[in-house]
């Protein structure tokens, strides 16, 4: 056994506990998936990795699951889920407390990127706080923050700036012992420094001391999730987001000469052509530009699919429920 690592430094609450019975306190084991691949999971626990091959028997699992194994290392059952992300029937991660939505406060701040953002969250049965970045770049702090209040009178917001001695001293009390977070933000966003300010990813223990990279130790004994399939999610978002805002400007991107213009000199530009014929603003090309420049590596020539509509159901009955057993 690793003494270093406990079920409730990797974000095990009541309840999970509460669904154990006692044959399981008895003689099986608790582990969390901490890596999904094709042939099987990656089980981190208080023994350490373990991997757990495939199975006709098995539910679909993803990383956050809790599972129950027994002294084999075989896996007996999984527990049942406090929060899941999923697109499309795909699984992206499991048992998440609190998602914090990132989102800069210079031109990049984008209201209907945060909502999007909401949306997951809200529909992962999780809790969302927005942090608001780079406050040291805005000059209407409170308007901004307003605006975003309006999309939940109930909503958390919480506003800092990364250059700051202590950039972070206000997230770190929603940090508790056995609560997972998870972190959304489009490029640019503040997102990484965020992360890099919060955990040094170079020490073993922010790892628990074993090979893995989807479970890390935050501050007051929480856990950060952290998966590809979430990034991809976060960036569908994002993407999903730009190509409703700029529908226009993107029109025209797709008659431009070269498929990786930058719409900047490039020679046969639809956009700057545009732009010439009166037909674009280029205050708004700008603003296209701006934000283009963080999604340089999406295939923005795919159409985004229609919005589901807002749930502003932050206190649902049913995560009020399983949040309070896990006080």
């Amino acid at each position: 056994m690793d003494a270093s690592i406990s079920l409730f430094d990797l974000g095990w609450q009541t309840y999970f506990q509460q669904q154990l019975s006692l044959d399981d306190l008895d003689a099986n084991l608790i582990a969390r998936v901490c890596h999904v691949s094709s042939s099987g999971y990656d089980l981190i626990s208080e023994q350490g990795i373990t991997a757990l091959k495939s199975a006709p028997n098995q539910p679909n699992m993803t990383i956050g699951d809790w599972v129950v194994i027994d002294q084999d290392f075989e896996f007996v059952r999984k527990l049942d889920r406090s929060a899941l992300f999923n697109e499309d029937d795909q699984l992206i991660a499991a048992n998440v407390d609190t998602v914090l939505i990132v989102c800069a406060l210079d031109d990049s701040f984008n209201l209907d990127l945060i909502k999007r953002y909401l949306e997951l969250v809200h529909d992962a049965e999780a809790d969302a706080i927005v942090v608001l970045t780079k406050a040291d770049l805005c000059e209407d702090t409170e308007e901004k923050q307003a605006q975003v209040q309006q999309l939940d009178p109930l909503l958390i917001i919480e506003t800092v700036n990364a250059k700051s001695e202590t950039p972070l001293q206000s997230l770190t009390t929603f940090f508790k012992k056995g609560k997972t977070i998870a972190i959304l933000g489009a490029p640019g966003s503040g997102k990484s420094r965020l992360v890099r300010n919060l955990i040094d990813l170079n020490q073993a223990s922010t790892h628990f001391s074993v090979q893995q990279d989807a479970l890390f130790a935050l501050p007051n004994g929480a856990v950060l999730l952290d998966s590809p399939a979430l990034r991809e999610l976060q960036a569908s978002a994002a993407h999903q987001n730009l190509t409703s805002e700029f529908a226009d400007v993107l029109e025209f991107a797709s008659h431009c000469r070269f498929n990786d213009c930058t719409h900047t000199n490039e020679p046969g530009c639809a956009i700057k052509q545009a732009v010439q014929d009166g037909k674009l603003e280029e205050q708004r090309v700008d603003a296209f530009r701006r934000t283009y420049g963080h999604y340089q590596d999406l295939d923005v020539s795919k159409k985004s699919k229609p919005q589901d509509k807002f749930h502003r159901s932050a206190h649902s009955d049913v995560r009020a429920r399983k949040h309070s057993m896990s006080e």
